[in-house]
């Protein structure tokens, strides 16, 4: 399953080698800090958490920064597994969504520029030097969870026409996008890297800050799942996980941003419809019947008249990323049979499927 976590695998800093700023810092005001009538503050409401709950302390804990989830240890449960609160989380980006921010956009831009100019922006943020992970724990990858579905609910905003739409339509859309998008740009950004030579042909780049190994990375499972990350080996195939085989075909093919929204788009709407059928799927269909126009008259505007050639080249990423999708259902329901995994969300139907 993809709901795992990351962490740095760099061990304990050597204070010789780091600025001498950094170790008067570290050396004197450390004392001064836990002295603090707000640290003691916090470092006893977590105290208090983590006696009554069972829920892990950490930095963010002891600082008062809380997460938006949860792993709660109920001692009523039939498995050790915790359930699992998300909604703070699934609440927050259902406020961005519909309160989006006001966004300046250009004049007389089609939906799929203003998507277009949603990832870019989103994307303009990754770094090029980047640490490598090594082991993902669980508060890395929440935090990747957090930015996914934080970054689609401002992403849908852009476009006027879904903007339009009510409340309960965008939440579907929401719901069923949130992730696929995630790991689709997180697989366009890799390819734009190997490309550059700043990424391995081999590793992932996970986040804006760091990548992964497939052949060197493991993870911490514990809260998902009861067996071991090295015995669910057959669930976690890095290559298959982060859709290795689309990357090369990104990278292959290099689409802009405009292609590789209307890509997104045609991969995450599809399966809107597909998940929920009826008028639904129907009003998804002209959404991207729409989009699918205004890239006709994209390439007619940037005088690629005979784009034909291009256009299958795109719905071949798509058809192999969906292949690849599919496979991995299929072992999820081979995981589902004898409940391999942790199911207990407080908010199933945003983590319905997550490969």
């Amino acid at each position: 399953m993809h709901l795992s976590c990351s962490t740095s695998s760099s061990g304990t800093p050597n204070l010789e080698e780091l600025p001498d700023k950094c170790q008067i810092y570290i050396q004197y005001d450390r004392d001064l800090f836990k002295s603090s009538s707000t640290f003691v503050k916090n470092q006893a409401l977590a105290k208090l958490v983590e006696d009554r709950i069972g829920v892990p302390r950490t930095v963010e804990t002891v600082l008062g920064i809380h997460h938006f989830i949860s792993f709660v240890f109920r001692p009523n449960a039939s498995t050790n597994l915790p359930f699992v609160d998300t909604s703070a989380l699934c609440d927050k980006a259902i406020t961005l969504l519909l309160n989006p921010v006001m966004i300046k956009k250009p004049r007389r831009s089609s939906n799929l520029e203003q998507l277009a100019q949603g990832l870019t922006e989103f994307q303009s943020e990754q770094k090029e030097n980047l640490s490598e992970i090594v082991y993902m724990s669980h508060n890395d990858h929440i935090r990747d969870i957090e930015r996914s579905m934080f970054a689609v609910a401002n992403w849908l905003m852009r476009s006027d026409k879904i903007k339009k739409y009510d409340d309960k339509l965008k939440i579907m859309i929401l719901q069923s996008t949130w992730f696929l998008w995630g790991r689709f740009e997180r697989m366009v950004m890799t390819a734009k890297m190997r490309a550059r030579k700043q990424c391995g042909k081999k590793q992932f780049v996970i986040s804006p800050d760091a990548l992964i190994d497939f052949e060197g990375m493991k993870s911490d499972i514990s809260c998902w799942s009861s067996h071991t990350f090295d015995e669910m080996r057959f669930f976690f195939i890095h290559s298959e996980l982060y859709y290795d085989k689309v990357i090369w075909d990104l990278m292959e093919l290099q689409p802009n941003d405009v292609e590789i929204t209307y890509l997104l788009c045609t991969i995450c709407f599809q399966l809107v419809g597909k998940r929920f059928g009826g008028h639904v799927q129907e009003e998804i269909e002209r959404l991207q019947d729409v989009l699918s126009n205004e890239l006709h008259e994209y390439y007619i505007k940037n005088n690629r008249k005979i784009y034909l050639l291009r256009l299958k080249q795109l719905m071949k990423v798509k058809e192999n990323f969906l292949r690849l999708r599919n496979i991995r259902i299929d072992k999820y329901d081979i995981g589902g049979t004898f409940n391999l995994f942790n199911m207990a969300f407080s908010n199933p139907d945003f983590f319905w499927v997550v490969v």
